[in-house]
């Protein structure tokens, strides 16, 4: 059992919610570091945070996939990925996913592909620049249907 008591690992939790959106997964890897251990606790501190809505999964989702698009230009398998890591469920991605704007998402995908095709040297053929983008935006989390049909243009 922590130290700390019920009141004193509340207001914290309730800060680090406050802070930024988090997600449950990671408020139950918070409250395991207060040093939690019983599970019928941990799931009382998760009820009471839902319940004055400091832990909101809808709200995480949609917070994470917007940072996630516009400031670090991720595509949807990497997005994905990292929602699956932190235990949010499938239909809760998949709603996020289906709010992301298109013309950001596409306008994002061109800007990285000019920005990588400049940055290239010349090469012997095409198809070794090609591959180069390719497997750079396939690790940025563009699918390679997103991805041919821009190189195709």
């Amino acid at each position: 059992m922590s130290t700390l008591g019920f009141n004193e690992i509340l207001k914290r939790l309730e800060y680090f919610c406050a802070y930024q959106e988090r997600c449950e997964f990671d408020v139950n890897e918070k409250i395991i570091k207060l040093g939690v251990t019983s599970p019928e606790e941990n799931d009382k501190f998760l009820r009471l945070l839902k319940k004055e809505n400091f832990l909101n999964q809808e709200r995480f989702v949609s917070s994470y996939i917007n940072g996630k698009v516009s400031i670090k230009k991720w595509g949807v398998n990497k997005i994905r990925l990292g929602l699956t890591q932190k235990k949010v469920s499938p239909s809760l991605i998949e709603t996020g996913l289906s709010q992301i704007d298109k013309e950001v998402y596409l306008n994002n995908l061109a800007v990285l592909l000019s920005k990588k095709a400049v940055n290239l040297p010349e090469y012997k053929t095409n198809f070794t620049q090609k591959t180069k983008v390719l497997r750079f935006l396939s690790g940025k989390g563009y699918t390679a249907e997103e991805i041919y049909g821009l190189l195709s243009v």
